[in-house]
């Protein structure tokens, strides 16, 4: 009985709000005043009272006078009214209204009062990115992302989020859909959104993985009663840029001679071998090979397709992105298909598919799936990538041939392998790859209960692996060499196998899963509005190694209320669990608070007609990072060497103690502190500018402050601090008159940060503490010239690091002690990790179809190192190389450049001295770079429509385009050798129906 009295007053206190309802129409349009189809509109806190609007943007819904109505057009745009009378028209704006998603709470630049930055889909589609390198568009387009290219076969470039926080690589998060995953072989097609959270109160929102940032990515879904396709493709063009020139034979064996007679040993090559090198005339024995031209090509090639399709009914969203790419190596077909069992061509081929669909399955229960998958193949020769283009810059050109008379491959004694053999006559490896990520989740509204109230439970399930088969094969090589007599002598060595192919075997496995459960409420009345959520939220990640498994758990508390669009305020704690912590002892809680003002809704204000946004932003946060290693609390042994035992006195292996464990282990904690303004004026000028403080503590590092005498290595300690400031400016501008539009966007960062505390040991001399100065800062010896002659080495402090002669680099003594040592290293330069400023603008115009992009970023107060082996430190050990850098860009010393000199002297030795971290091989790092460069041209739109397509655009674009720097022949940002940089053209069409 009680349980129908129940049911019975639960539907007449439903009837009475139903009959209260009104029956609203209204419209919906864009900016530019047309329709807009495919909006979501629905009451707050109640969704299963919903309406869509049609073709005309028209719709209906009953609701009551004075409630709030949500327009959400394709999880891209969101607006709140409040509803006055019975016919509304209202407006939505791609960019005023666009979702600011902070993973658990969604808001509008009027309404965060976090610090988030957001990349949306119109700004990347104008640049250029590699088939695999998706972050590359990611360049100059916000303030605080600062991203480091890295060359290198299919590498991305490294982010960070507002300098590195702390001592490590402070690499933030990556969140694809809500849930931790990489981007690497993600397309630019299917990304909605790319939101950079960057302050505590947004940060603290996931606990113990946030410290250093967190970038969250959104892909695209359906939307509403529409059909779309859209079909791109673009044939990409990769040319290798930034270089060294290495010296060619008779140079290489003048320099071998130069390097030779000041180090005081015999000369390698008598003047007829180096006539025989400068003519050319016996090339079997007096060779001049060009290795990398030999071993590559001018340019290599790629190819991207893809299929999208995208639209919805009236209860169905979705959005499917069909995926294919492949791109090809630079090495010389020559080689690659010397064997006719296989090509050897560096090469990438992927299929990738993500489908999103959203159901209403009623009017209150909504499911939303994701699904991603990829099958990939990569092959190589058996040789390393690196390996292969360091081996052509190592071997000088006078060192063997290619092939030897008797059609053998060419080498000597010295480097026992032939540069091009690696690549032709080893066989191969190849890598299938295989992944799928799947996600749900499911939202039902539990309004009919209580006003405001639903819930979510939403589920992931990720899961790589790879299969590598190895070709293996071995190569005969010959020596050849004229005799004393002149005569020609041969050895051969090694042996000319046959391939022997190993099966498929997993050579690598990463599962991650994740479960979630969130219970919200949501009202809006009068001038206010409530939000609040509990989440329980669990994750694992599982990859092939041992020890390397994380797990993961949180409980999370959100409130936010807004009064009337003024007056904002948000709350988090979030109590944390992670298992890298010791056992009992593995939650810490992270709360955050942020608020903002909007004072442009101000009465005081109404009257500013030109202003449209004036908010002022504070917040504060707690957050950490659990990237440590496990085993901290274990003791280990290790082995310590023999010892006799026993009567008969046998050795009997030691063992001892590695080092003392932890009994107390902490998480690297940021506390995070951010005021901001944000402002938009004549509805086309925005300005946003953050001042932020980190303070990070807990930072595990080896305590060396404990004595040695201590007999054992001391446990690591959570006493590392760092802080960090800064402050961030980003300006925009952007208008149409008539067929003519333009915009133009830049951003400034400015960061600093200070070491308090490392752990480092007592150091004799206050110069040589690392804490008190920047993180990254770079410590090394001052040089102050070259020694000219004996004498001047005799009067001069001793140099430790290895016998000198005249023409090494002299340092300064810090410490006068009449010695060069580590106790004379002091600050040199900035940092090598965290530029002081940097500097993006992005630019744009687009005239009756034709328009072209522009994408610059900059970086100033960094400092490089020049230490690349055959070109900072030639010839060295005597089986290296050397560059023109050395021998024409720079002045080496000799007796007749010693007053002008600016590197030292040539050696074939090992020459510790020269090659110290110092002021001598110390380079601005800051740069100036054209980024991405976009030219491109849409048909009018009646040709268009006669061939039956509602857009068709064809383009080209181009990456890494130029750069003004100080570092020659690589590129500033990645001084290394290996695969080399590249400057990438991309021809492309874009057809959408």
């Amino acid at each position: 009985m009680n349980k129908i009295l129940y049911t019975i007053g639960l539907i007449f206190t439903f009837s009475l709000g139903v009959m209260a309802q009104q029956k609203v129409d209204g419209v919906v349009k864009d900016s530019s005043g047309k329709p807009l189809s495919g909006v979501r509109v629905s009451k707050v806190g109640e969704f299963r009272y919903n309406s869509t609007t049609d073709d005309n943007g028209l719709f209906s819904l009953e609701v009551e006078e004075g409630d709030y109505i949500e327009l959400n057009y394709a999880d891209i745009i969101l607006k709140r009214v409040k509803v006055s009378g019975n016919s509304l028209a209202f407006t939505l704006d791609s960019k005023q209204d666009a979702i600011v998603d902070l993973g658990f709470v969604k808001r509008t630049e009027e309404t965060q009062t976090q610090s988030v930055a957001a990349i949306y889909a119109d700004l990347l589609a104008k640049n250029a990115t590699s088939t695999n390198r998706v972050n590359n568009a990611f360049f100059g387009l916000t303030p605080g992302l600062h991203l480091s290219q890295n060359t290198g076969w299919r590498n991305n470039a490294s982010l960070n989020i507002r300098g590195r926080g702390g001592l490590n690589t402070g690499a933030p998060l990556v969140l694809v859909d809500g849930f931790p995953r990489g981007i690497t072989n993600m397309t630019l097609e299917e990304i909605e959104s790319v939101q950079v959270l960057k302050d505590g109160a947004s940060t603290a929102l996931w606990g113990a993985r946030a410290a250093d940032g967190v970038i969250l990515i959104n892909t695209k879904r359906g939307i509403y009663n529409s059909f779309d396709i859209d079909v791109n493709y673009r044939h990409g063009f990769n040319f290798p840029i930034n270089k060294p020139e290495m010296a060619d034979a008779y140079t290489y064996a003048m320099a071998q001679n130069e390097a030779l007679h000041y180090d005081g040993l015999p000369l390698q090559y008598t003047a007829k071998q180096l006539d025989q090198f400068k003519t050319g005339m016996n090339p079997a024995y007096y060779p001049n090979v060009d290795w990398f031209k030999e071993g590559t090509r001018n340019f290599s090639q790629n190819n991207q397709a893809n299929l999208m399709m995208r639209g919805g009914g009236k209860r169905v969203r979705y959005m499917a992105l069909l995926d294919y790419k492949n791109e090809f190596g630079l090495l010389n077909e020559d080689y690659t298909h010397y064997s006719e069992r296989y090509n050897s061509q560096i090469r990438n081929y992927e299929l990738n598919l993500r489908m999103n669909l959203d159901v209403d399955i009623t009017s209150s229960t909504k499911m939303k799936f994701g699904l991603y998958g990829i099958i990939g193949e990569d092959k190589r020769p058996n040789t390393a990538i690196n390996t292969l283009f360091q081996n052509f810059y190592n071997v000088p050109a006078a060192a063997f041939p290619i092939k030897t008379l008797n059609n053998n491959w060419g080498s000597n004694t010295i480097f026992q392998m032939n540069p091009l053999a690696a690549i032709a006559d080893v066989g191969y490896v190849q890598e299938n790859r295989r992944l799928l990520n799947a996600d749900m989740r499911i939202t039902q509204d539990f309004s009919m209960f209580l006003k405001g109230l639903s819930a979510d439970i939403a589920v992931a399930y990720d899961n790589s692996a790879t299969y590598q088969d190895i070709g293996s094969k071995t190569y005969l090589y010959e020596v050849g060499y004229l005799g004393q007599n002149g005569l020609p002598v041969s050895e051969t060595y090694g042996t000319n196998t046959t391939m022997q192919v190993t099966s498929s075997k997993l050579s690598a496995q990463f599962i991650r899963a994740s479960v979630e459960a969130k219970v919200n409420y949501d009202r809006a009345f009068q001038n206010h509005q409530v939000g609040a959520s509990v989440v329980y939220r669990q994750e694992l990640e599982e990859p092939l190694e041992r020890n390397a498994s994380y797990y993961r758990q949180n409980v999370m508390g959100i409130v936010g209320y807004n009064y009337a669009n003024r007056y904002m305020v948000d709350v988090v704690g979030n109590y944390y669990g992670t298992s890298v912590l010791l056992k009992g002892d593995k939650f810490r809680f992270y709360p955050a608070v942020s608020a903002g003002w909007n004072l442009s809704n101000e009465a005081f204000l109404q009257n500013a007609t030109n202003l449209d946004l004036l908010k002022l932003r504070a917040s504060w946060g707690r957050s950490a990072t659990d990237g440590l290693a496990y085993g901290l609390s274990n003791y280990f042994w290790v082995g310590s060497g023999n010892y006799p035992f026993g009567d008969g006195m046998t050795t009997v292996n030691g063992l001892k103690e590695q080092k003392l464990p932890m009994r107390q282990l902490e998480l690297e904690t940021a506390d995070k502190f951010d005021v901001g303004v944000d402002v938009r004026l004549w509805k086309n000028l925005t300005a946003s500018v953050d001042y932020y403080y980190d303070r990070r503590s807990n930072i595990l590092v080896a305590n060396n402050k404990i004595s040695g005498m201590l007999g054992i290595s001391s446990a690591q300690e959570n006493i590392g601090k760092v802080e960090s400031r800064g402050l961030e400016l980003s300006l925009g501008w952007s208008q149409q008159h008539k067929d003519f539009s333009y915009y133009v966007n830049g951003n400034w960062a400015w960061n600093d940060s200070k070491v308090l505390e490392n752990g480092q040991a007592y150091q004799p001399y206050s110069y040589l503490y690392t804490k008190g100065h920047k993180v990254g800062q770079l410590f090394g010896l001052e040089a102050i010239g070259y020694f000219n002659d004996e004498a001047d080495i005799a009067r001069s402090p001793e140099q430790t690091f290895s016998v000198v002669r005249p023409g090494d680099v002299k340092y300064k003594d810090q410490n006068n002690d009449g010695r060069i040592d580590g106790e004379d290293r002091v600050a040199i330069g900035k940092s090598t990790t965290v530029p002081e400023m940097i500097f993006g603008l992005n630019f744009g115009f687009e005239y009756k179809g034709f328009g072209v992009d522009m994408v610059f970023n900059a970086v100033t107060g960094l400092t490089k190192l020049l230490n690349v082996a055959n070109v900072h430190q030639p010839l060295r050990h005597g089986k290296s190389n050397i560059s023109t850098w050395y021998l024409k860009d720079k002045i080496r010393w000799t007796e007749a450049t010693k007053d002008i000199a600016n590197v030292p002297r040539l050696s074939t030795l090992s020459n510790d001295n020269n090659y110290q971290t110092s002021t001598q091989w110390m380079e601005d790092g800051s740069f100036l770079k054209l980024r991405n460069l976009n030219v491109h041209y849409t048909l009018p739109q009646k040709w268009s429509k006669k061939m039956k397509m509602d857009k068709l655009q064809v383009y080209a674009k181009a990456q890494n385009v130029f750069s003004i720097d100080k570092i020659k022949y690589f590129n500033c940002e990645s001084v290394s050798m290996g695969y080399p940089d590249l400057f990438s053209l991309y021809l492309g069409v874009n057809i959408n129906f």
